[in-house]
């Protein structure tokens, strides 16, 4: 019977997750992933039964986590006067620390359950603003829409372009969330 050993699973997680970034779930091979991690094709597969299971031993924690955690971010009711500084303290927190797993699942998911996933954020992001602002402001939904889907995308623009540099991620999404929450107060 073979051991399987933590070291060479997290060597496999590594390499399947600097491939996911850099191709996408579509282009990344089971070959590609053995040969990053230094491992032959039939040992990788000792690990994992096909390319779906790896990519949701990279993705999974990190998308349930996210899901609950910008849900709650987005249901607060409390009206803060450092709004912007908070959205953009959780932002920050979120890409600094999984920015590869955040672009994985939101940008490079495609043949994945998770293809939906920058949908998914949209949809919350989108109901939120509707709850705020609504029809008794006459804003059309599908404005709505746009501005957050326009938001969602200019995340994920950034998290795919942050490569280490902090004050360029704080500035950046300082930048964007004041562009949004500055647009956002016209309406209300």
């Amino acid at each position: 019977m073979q051991v399987l050993k933590d070291e060479i699973r997290n060597k496999i997680l590594q390499a399947a997750e600097a491939l996911f970034f850099e191709t996408g779930f579509r282009d990344t091979t089971m070959r590609n992933i053995a040969d990053v991690a230094g491992i032959s094709v039939s040992n990788l597969y000792l690990y994992y039964d096909n390319k779906h299971a790896l990519y949701y031993g990279v993705t999974d924690s990190f998308h349930d986590y996210f899901i609950r955690g910008f849900q709650a971010f987005v249901d607060h009711d409390e009206e803060s006067k450092e709004m912007i500084g908070d959205i953009c303290d959780t932002w920050y927190k979120v890409i600094r620390a999984d920015h590869k797993k955040f672009v994985i699942t939101a940008d490079k998911s495609q043949g994945t359950k998770y293809a939906g996933f920058k949908g998914q954020m949209i949809d919350i992001l989108y109901r939120h603003m509707k709850s705020q602002v609504g029809r008794q402001y006459g804003c059309d939904e599908l404005i709505l829409y746009i501005l957050a889907k326009n938001f969602i995308e200019g995340i994920v623009e950034i998290a795919k372009e942050y490569h280490g540099d902090d004050s360029w991620l704080a500035n950046c999404l300082n930048s964007l969330v004041s562009y949004h929450m500055n647009g956002m107060a016209h309406l209300l």
